[in-house]
């Protein structure tokens, strides 16, 4: 067994910053847009501006006045990904291409809606807006950056609505965010080459933010829905134990959710046929550095993300009263080059097309089914460490969703 003061030294550390730091990329460079709900089948796009449903409690909480009853959406999904590295010509580290990394994530969240007056409402929310899961084979080339990876956020967001008057609707909301972050990674031990120690962290946190929401109505066939979103800012702490290493230090760092704004439009341009149209924008370029501590020992990682960009367009057509088909496509940047990139975070630009269908079953009851596939790009990689060069790409690196959900009007 090896102690960890013999392993305190430069290389170590450096293992150290590239390891904390990367787990929280992963975990927050991109925020999920599939939340359960019929917004799946439009790519995402119309999120602020689409009032049909109890979900706009967490998208837009000013767009609970389009409601005229009280009522709850439960949205349940199944993301299936497949994410498989190809080594490059410059690697340097000896291992496989870790097979397909990524696992079979379902989801559920729940949003209620109290009508309370004409121009007051309430609402709350219950999602996991963050999340993913990564396991990568044993033995794999980036395994001195990750092996496995599991993280949630579990999000609870009471609102409150206000309508001014015809055009304008207010709306705001308190978030309560639980961020729960699981890893492990391969550690070199220079004393014994052809055997690898190993890292695995538990870490969580629970912290608070804001949103807000303004809904525009300048006439019957127009809405705009604005909708912002504080930064959360998670202090988390836990436990670092190791695989032959003597040690279980404390271990604390920081993850930001950056604060983003989401502009849609919703234009009827004929009584059978909505036009959906977003804009967004997050606030990435605010992860200039993680500062890891370790047992009282800091170590400091730069990471020099860029704000992220969100375009889209849908549609949807309503052929009889109680069907409505959409469909949409939309896009968002990457916070991150070649050079910083780690297989925590596979991706880099994201590009979104889905598909589908609202029937209501009675005058109370809207089914929502849902497709949508997402393709994260080829995400390259060429990233030096103590460990060596890690370089390639990712040959299949894309996700398709289903939907369901069932909105009650009460």
């Amino acid at each position: 067994m090896y102690s960890i003061k013999r392993l305190c030294r430069a290389p170590f550390v450096l293992f150290l910053a590239l390891f904390f730091t990367s787990p929280f990329a992963f975990a927050a460079a991109f925020q999920l847009y599939e939340l359960g709900t019929p917004i799946v089948g439009s790519a995402g796009v119309g999120q602020a501006a689409v009032a049909n449903d109890a979900s706009t409690s967490y998208f837009n909480p000013a767009g609970m006045v389009e409601l005229k009853s009280s009522q709850y959406l439960l949205g349940s999904q199944i993301i299936a990904p497949s994410t498989q590295f190809s080594i490059g010509g410059q690697n340097t580290i000896l291992g496989n291409n870790g097979g397909n990394a990524a696992l079979l994530t379902p989801g559920a969240s729940l949003y209620y809606v109290n009508n309370y007056s004409s121009k007051v409402k309430f609402g709350v929310s219950f999602t996991t807006p963050y999340g993913g899961f990564l396991n990568y084979n044993d033995g794999w080339v980036g395994r001195y950056n990750v092996q496995n990876v599991q993280l949630y956020a579990l999000n609870l967001n009471p609102s409150l609505a206000y309508k001014i008057n015809e055009q304008i609707a207010l709306g705001a909301g308190i978030a309560i965010e639980y961020v729960n972050l699981q890893q492990t990674v391969a550690l070199p031990i220079p004393e014994t080459p052809l055997v690898d120690g190993q890292v695995n962290i538990k870490t969580s946190n629970i912290a608070p933010g804001f949103n807000l929401g303004v809904m525009l109505t300048p006439s019957q066939t127009t809405k705009i829905g604005i909708a912002y979103r504080s930064r959360i800012l998670h202090n988390l702490s836990g436990n670092t134990t190791f695989l032959r290493i003597s040690s279980t230090p404390t271990t604390s760092t920081k993850m930001t959710m950056p604060q983003n704004i989401i502009v849609s439009l919703s234009q009827a341009l004929t009584s059978h046929f909505n036009l959906l149209a977003e804009l967004g924008w997050a606030n990435w370029a605010s992860m200039k550095n993680t500062i890891v501590v370790i047992d009282g020992y800091s170590a400091t990682t730069a990471l020099d993300w860029s704000n992220t960009y969100r375009a889209g367009i849908a549609g949807q057509f309503i052929p009889t009263p109680n069907v409505l088909l959409q469909a949409g496509a939309s896009f968002d940047s990457s916070p991150t080059t070649t050079s910083r990139r780690l297989p925590n975070l596979p991706m880099d630009r994201q590009v979104r097309l889905g598909a589908g269908i609202i029937y209501s079953v009675a005058k109370a009851v809207n089914l929502g089914f849902s497709y949508e596939y997402i393709n994260f790009g080829s995400a390259g990689i060429n990233n030096t460490s103590s460990s060596g060069v890690l370089a390639g790409s990712y040959s299949r690196n894309f996700a398709n969703v289903l939907q369901a959900s069932v909105n009650v009007v009460c």
